[in-house]
């Protein structure tokens, strides 16, 4: 008979639990429960499982096997507490057994063993499993990960029971070369030029579109158009539209199209062949040419504000000094985050080239999942067909393995450091960081921040933590600074 038992899957420094459940039910009529007088069993099948070896009545464990991640040992339970067990069993079923003339849980012990023989052992076998799986993992100081596997179960009442425990385990692992990594700080200094750059955004995002008083349409403009369109003569569904704002000067999805409008004057009717690209997600048009029938009814082109104190005043700013101050300590701000980032990733980068070793096959296909989620929802936000997707998920899947087996990996890693070095985030540092961010919002929101920030200071202290980990590691680093000099972002 085989037994899986579920576990919760463990990460370094979370609790180690489990439950358990029966992984099939066994069919050999020697190992059903016994429901009803006509029905006893008395054993469990015999196997070639050897015993362990049972010292004093305590529970012996034997490790048999190990590979990698996967553990097999031989759990001896001494016959003394197997028939503990198996008492305590028959007075779990008196409690409940019914029979004529007796009162609910009150039928004659001498009675129950007679007809219940068979469900006591099974229930007396239910519990053992539940205490001695936890109890040999943690003699042998062995975190499981995944669904505990028994097998080659042998025994009965008045012997010891043996079991085959099958396990997944968290590696063995000792990090202790993440100290002196070099890293390369790649520092981006803010310029003129960046600021400059900024300030042509806001001026652009506060331009107006008005009648332009040119007469032929050229690249610069935006033409407001009515069109039809036709695939071998026959207008194309859902293909007319009016009063359509034609940027020239922008990416067009079907190329042609603009280009058609080039010359153009107001009132002007043009006629347009447009080539649809074989991949287009309209599968009538793909690969077809379809044409248009377009109309121009304005030119239009952008009036943009000058650069002064008053585009200042509209973006929040007392002046122009102002903003531009804004604006640069903006952007160094952000470009110190991406400093951040890149160092983060040159030490995660290190640290795995310099500790390979096996994960746990449970917890890799568990992230490869999660990982093939988040891919789906994303294409699904952006109109993916379901279809599509079922047929290349578990494709999608296998191609995410890799990855998935290196952030486990990477999980290990830097738990390991956090409990080595001690690194933690006492309570009151996230009560103050909470504050701090609710301090910060508008006041007619800070309520609702509040409510949101605690539901995850769980969350918020793991990331503070985790924060401090690479402040950790950085400051023990060798960081060579290196200027980058680039066009303005």
């Amino acid at each position: 008979m085989k037994m899986e038992v579920d576990v919760y899957v463990t990460m370094p420094g979370e609790l180690f639990m489990f439950g358990w459940k029966k992984k099939e039910k066994p069919t050999d009529s020697a190992t059903q429960v016994a429901v009803d007088e006509k029905k006893a069993v008395t054993e469990l099948p015999r196997s070639d499982v050897s015993e362990p070896e049972l010292v004093n009545g305590v529970l012996k464990v034997k490790v048999k096997e190990r590979a990698g991640c996967s553990i097999v040992m031989d759990v001896g339970v001494p016959r003394e507490r197997v028939a503990q067990e198996i008492e305590n069993a028959y007075r779990r079923v008196q409690a409940k057994a019914k029979f004529p003339g007796f009162r609910p849980g009150k039928a004659p012990m001498e009675l129950v063993k007679k007809n219940f023989e068979g469900s006591a052992w099974e229930d007396a076998v239910d519990h053992l499993l539940r205490e001695t799986i936890y109890e040999a993992l943690m003699q042998e100081k062995i975190l499981g990960v995944g669904a505990p596997v028994v097998d080659k179960l042998k025994g009965g009442p008045g012997e010891s029971l043996n079991f085959e425990l099958k396990i997944e385990c968290m590696p063995e692992l000792k990090v202790n070369n993440y100290k002196n990594i070099s890293l390369t700080k790649k520092v981006h200094p803010v310029t003129d030029a960046d600021v400059e750059k900024r300030l042509k955004e806001l001026q652009d995002s506060h331009a107006k579109l008005i009648l332009s008083k040119d007469t032929v349409v050229e690249k610069k403009h935006f033409v407001v158009v009515d069109y039809e369109s036709f695939l071998e003569g026959k207008p194309v569904q859902n293909g007319a539209a009016t009063n359509q704002l034609i940027e020239m000067g922008a990416t067009q999805n079907v190329e042609g199209f603009t280009e058609g409008l080039l010359g153009a004057k107001d009132g002007d009717v043009k006629e347009i062949p447009v080539r649809f690209p074989e991949e287009h997600p309209q599968k009538t048009l793909a690969g077809k040419t379809v044409t248009f029938k377009a109309t121009v009814t304005a030119l239009k082109e952008k009036e943009v504000p000058a650069i002064d104190d008053e585009l200042a005043k509209d973006a929040g700013a007392k002046d122009l000094a102002e903003i531009k101050e804004r604006f640069r300590s903006e952007l160094q701000e952000g470009r110190r985050r991406a400093e951040r980032e890149d160092l983060e990733k040159q030490i995660i980068e290190s640290v795995l080239q310099r500790h390979v070793f096996a994960v746990p096959p449970t917890q890799v296909e568990e992230r490869a999942k999660q990982l093939t989620e988040h891919l789906k929802k994303y294409l699904m936000e952006r109109g993916a067909a379901v279809t599509d997707w079922e047929a290349n998920e578990e494709k999608m899947r296998e191609k995410n393995r890799p990855e998935a087996e290196r952030q486990v990996r990477l999980s290990y890693i830097l738990g390991n450091i956090l409990e080595t070095e001690n690194i933690r985030v006492p309570e009151a540092d996230v009560d103050a960081h909470i504050q701090k961010i609710i301090e910060g919002a508008r006041p007619d929101q800070r309520t609702d921040v509040e409510t949101w920030m605690k539901s995850r200071r769980d969350s918020i202290q793991s990331q503070m933590r985790e924060e401090r980990l690479f402040d950790f590691l950085i400051s023990n680093a060798t960081v060579t600074e290196t200027v980058v000099d680039e066009k303005p972002s």
